[in-house]
């Protein structure tokens, strides 16, 4: 597995993780519709954590509406801030929620 990080402490452009963590979104290889927001984040959330990563915990109460989209800090083990990860969401009429998410 490639280096994670850069120099400066922030995810490398082409590591694993960005495809991973991007394959939860809805349309994608393992992405689908969800039940729940907390569902989608925690799919997300498990991408990173693979990786020794997670999303910020204390930013994870607040996906308010239908539809929105929220950057959330992403954290190494050691609580370093190392990225962003970006989700967008939208209330299907079915109730489910289709999840777009990336790292930045």
């Amino acid at each position: 597995m490639p280096t994670l990080l850069t120099q400066h402490d922030t995810i490398r452009a082409k590591h694993p993780v960005r495809e991973d963590f991007a394959g939860w979104s809805t349309g994608s290889g393992r992405g689908y519709y969800y039940p729940s927001k907390g569902h989608a984040v925690r799919a997300f959330d498990s991408a990173l954590q693979g990786f020794d990563l997670h999303l910020d915990s204390e930013d994870l109460a607040d996906f308010y509406g239908d539809d929105g989209r929220k950057i959330v800090a992403v954290h190494d083990e050691y609580k370093r801030l190392v990225g962003w990860a970006v989700l967008s969401w939208y209330r299907m009429p079915s109730g489910n929620y289709e999840f777009t998410g990336y790292l930045a």
